[in-house]
């Protein structure tokens, strides 16, 4: 059964205020696609953020694995590549055979249900899917205490999480020219969870996970010392958080050239959607190491209205399409190859 207008609207409300202001902007059909997708997106999320014993982790590996083998099942066999993220602790990754057997009837009608929603929104769009399986196979990398190790790793983990969003929405909001629009798309899904991730340190280590890359930090960085306020680990953790906002400006101003191939109303929501995004790691670089941990950065309602405000430009990019920074891609390696990008990101 697919989800209910209301009930994505509600959910998109609920836990992605910046998105649902950004919304506003758009037309009611995209909106409400738009709305599904992050139902669905963050019903994936939630499996893997709720699962806090190894009896609920796996249970989590064994919904993921079934939903991605009924995706496959779509998908010709010679893309179903899966994406690997290189991380100190891998996830729990379950047999998706076993996994389906294993499954109660309450958890069968939770996987049929999100799989159902992936069919409406997408139906044979097979670019579309893909970016979905590599999306859950990012997730079971949650399922696991984890520290990723590399720059490298960062940036799979920033496509795997977010970047495969910004594929799954091009079909949602007929963009024009898929093959040029594609990069700059992964770039701004990329540079959002960039932004997530310099955000959330202390949330994600109270999980045991550190997303910012073991190359980034000196000395004995580990998620438990960030979450008991280990003077040496946070400060290494906020000056990489620090590093990590600047370095997604980069592709935040490759999301904002891709602009040009949307409609001019989903180009407007989706430049307001960034601007915000990007005011959270501005005002996360204003602060001094103690305001940093002392609470969550949020934007509130009057810089939004700012920030919607500073967007409008994005209404005159139609027409502007520059050339792609292939360098951004360059870490990705053949992650992108499903797409038809080149392994360092170029469109053949």
């Amino acid at each position: 059964m697919t989800s209910s207008p209301s009930q994505s609207r509600a959910t998109l409300r609920r836990h992605g205020r910046s998105f649902h202001w950004a919304g506003r902007f758009l037309p009611e059909h995209q909106l409400h696609a738009g709305a599904r997708l992050y139902h669905v997106c963050r019903q994936v999320d939630d499996i893997a953020d709720n699962a806090a014993n190894d009896a609920q982790r796996d249970r989590a590996a064994r919904l993921l694995a079934a939903l991605q083998q009924r995706l496959a099942a779509r998908r010709p066999a010679s893309s179903t590549s899966p994406l690997i993220i290189d991380v100190q602790a891998p996830g729990r990754v379950a047999d998706a055979g076993a996994a389906n057997a294993a499954l109660s009837s309450d958890e069968q009608r939770l996987v049929a249900d999100i799989q159902a929603d992936i069919d409406a929104l997408f139906a044979e769009n097979s670019l579309a899917v893909h970016a979905m399986q590599d999306l859950l196979a990012t997730m079971q990398t949650d399922l696991s205490p984890l520290h990723l190790t590399s720059e490298q790793a960062l940036l799979r983990y920033a496509y795997g999480a977010a970047g495969t969003v910004g594929v799954m929405m091009c079909p949602l909001l007929n963009v024009r020219d898929q093959a040029c629009a594609l990069p700059h798309a992964i770039d701004l899904g990329m540079g959002m969870q960039m932004t997530n991730i310099a955000r959330d340190v202390l949330e994600d280590a109270r999980r045991g996970r550190v997303y910012l890359p073991r190359s980034w930090l000196t000395g004995d960085v580990t998620a438990e010392a960030i979450a008991e306020g280990d003077a040496h680990a946070r400060r290494q953790a906020w000056l990489a958080a620090r590093r990590l906002v600047a370095q997604a400006d980069a592709y935040y101003a490759s999301g904002w050239q891709g602009l040009a191939y949307l409609p001019w109303r989903a180009r407007l929501a989706i430049g307001v959607a960034l601007r915000v995004y990007r005011a959270i790691g501005k005002r996360l670089e204003r602060l001094d190491e103690r305001a940093y941990w002392a609470g969550r950065v949020v934007v509130p309602a009057v810089s939004k209205g700012y920030q919607s405000i500073r967007a409008m430009p994005a209404l005159f990019a139609f027409g502007r399409r520059g050339q792609h920074d292939a360098s951004l891609h360059t870490p990705l390696g053949h992650c992108l190859s499903p797409y038809g990008l080149g392994p360092a990101g170029d469109a053949p």
